[in-house]
């Protein structure tokens, strides 16, 4: 890849941050919670339980952010801590009552807003976004799980 490739990358992706960014914050705001607490409520949606560290990696996000937001969560009532029935030293987390409204909340917000950027498109075009999106995110997951940082460097 050439540099004028790699420029041009990098400037899509910086566009593409700064609006997914602000749209998460404003989105996860509306409803309540912070940016950390709207991206833990998520992908808590979609579990059972999961144990704080496997949170953390799941998210490539440091374990003290985690866990400071965590415990606000649980403060908050959105969030409680069970014994782990495979292992008593750890605990799961699981969503309250109230976690899984704001989650729905957050979902439905962020559908609506989505909602409206798709339907400028046309199939053809919707059909690239998903799938190049859906490819563009299995490369950073790996990346995340393989232990590379932002520098080319193992984190």
């Amino acid at each position: 890849m050439d540099a004028n490739q790699l420029s041009e990358f990098r400037s899509s992706l910086r566009q593409m941050e700064r609006y997914l960014s602000g749209s998460v914050k404003e989105d996860g705001e509306c409803c309540g919670v912070t940016f950390n607490e709207c991206h833990i409520l998520l992908e808590m949606a979609d579990t059972k339980g999961i144990a704080m560290t496997d949170l953390s990696r799941k998210l490539g996000m440091d374990k003290s952010v985690i866990s400071r937001t965590v415990d606000e969560l649980v403060r908050s009532g959105m969030i409680r801590r069970e014994e782990n029935a495979e292992d008593r030293r750890r605990k799961s987390l699981v969503l309250t009552e109230d976690g899984k409204g704001a989650t729905r909340s957050i979902d439905n917000a962020m559908n609506d807003k989505y909602r409206g950027f798709f339907s400028a498109l046309d199939d053809s075009e919707t059909e690239k976004v998903l799938d190049s999106m859906t490819y563009l995110a299995s490369v950073f997951s790996r990346l995340i799980s393989d232990g590379i940082d932002c520098c080319g460097g193992r984190a």
